[in-house]
């Protein structure tokens, strides 16, 4: 009997957190060098269509918008900037507001007011590289 209580628990708490188990563990995630005005940063996105738009960026050579919410810290993986962009919220639109565009040393120089006031970046004339 009080194995089939334990069975029933575990049970109730996958089931809680959403089914499969494994599906609750953070994925890595796709990379890319991101390129403005001479500068780079690098940013990893776990959007399938982000990534998606990215590669075919990459590909084609045209340049355009990348947009996500600034985080403080590299996140891992964009060092030596003391910023990196938050993976979940990497979005890869048409067009975006003026206040967000610039270079990665602009936010770098005043990084509390990007990730504070402003809170996303979204350079406009991004060039995306694979990540090396």
């Amino acid at each position: 009997m009080l194995t089939r209580l334990r069975s029933l628990a575990l049970i109730l708490v996958v089931a809680a957190c959403g089914g499969d188990v494994a599906s609750t563990r953070p994925t890595p995630g796709q990379e890319f060098v991101i390129e403005v005005e001479g500068e780079q940063f690098r940013l990893r996105t776990t959007n399938p269509a982000a990534a998606t738009a990215l590669d075919e960026r990459r590909r084609t050579g045209v340049l355009g918008v990348v947009s996500g919410r600034i985080v403080r810290g590299d996140g891992g993986f964009n060092a030596p900037w003391g910023w990196h962009l938050d993976p979940l919220s990497i979005e890869v639109p048409q067009a975006s507001i003026e206040l967000c565009d610039g270079r990665p040393s602009m936010v770098q120089s005043d990084l509390d007011y990007w990730v504070d006031t402003v809170q996303r970046y979204c350079p406009w004339a991004a060039r995306v590289y694979d990540a090396q």
